[in-house]
């Protein structure tokens, strides 16, 4: 067994017998170096193991920690992030990033013509669970369809501004999910390194008629979400 494998399994040893508990934060790389008599980079490697695997994650100039229990999301049902979240014993939080005009990017996930002619607006929100921050979400949609949408509380649910405040209802949605790497100027807001693993989620919202409300890009670190569905 190399090294890095023998650290790893010392680790997962530990975090199994619940030594650090659930979240909780593992010692430094330099103690770990010390203790084995290692170096920096061989017990990098046993760290970067484990979470690929999913059993500790990384948050910049914090240090690893123990993943915690992952939302499970259906990805066949509508979704209400603070529903979904609460359900499952989490406690959801939502940062606003920006609001503002759309503008064309290399991003090839939004095609505005989808939207017809009608100028775009563009919501970026960070989303947490526990106080970790898990996912970056792009919402973009029609600026006429929501005037003054930039007064409201955005850090609260999306889906029930619109409903409450402008009497549109999400009435299907379609989830185009993807593994990727996440884009660089996201990795600070979700306090992780550039090219971390993520789960990528294009997700296209529909009112009763089939006319699109919102496109949203979502950025999921790989270690906070599953899929979990169900079939008869």
């Amino acid at each position: 067994m190399l090294l890095y494998q023998k650290i790893a399994k010392y680790i997962q040893d530990l975090i199994q017998a619940g030594s650090f508990g659930d979240g909780g934060k593992l010692p430094s790389e330099r103690e770990l170096v010390e203790v084995f008599s290692s170096s920096r980079i061989t017990v990098r490697d046993a760290l970067l193991r484990l979470e690929s695997e999913g059993l500790i994650y990384r948050r910049q100039r914090k240090g690893w920690f123990v993943s915690p229990k992952r939302l499970k999301w259906n990805p066949v049902t509508k979704v209400n992030f603070y529903g979904l979240a609460r359900e499952q014993g989490f406690e959801p939080k939502t940062q606003v990033l920006f609001i503002g005009p759309f503008t064309d990017d290399a991003d090839s996930s939004i095609d505005r013509q989808e939207f017809g002619e009608q100028s775009l607006t563009k919501l970026v929100r960070s989303r947490f669970l526990d106080g970790r921050p898990v996912m970056l979400e792009e919402i973009h949609f029609a600026t006429e369809m929501f005037p003054a949408i930039e007064k409201k509380a955005l850090d609260a649910s999306i889906t029930e501004i619109m409903a409450s405040d402008y009497h549109i209802h999400v009435r299907s949605e379609t989830s185009l999910v993807s593994v990727t790497a996440l884009p660089d100027a996201f990795a600070d807001s979700l306090e992780t390194g550039n090219g971390a693993a993520c789960l990528k989620i294009i997700r296209r919202r529909y009112d009763a008629q089939g006319v699109l409300i919102d496109l949203n890009v979502e950025y999921w670190l790989h270690g906070a979400i599953e899929m979990v569905v169900t079939s008869h």
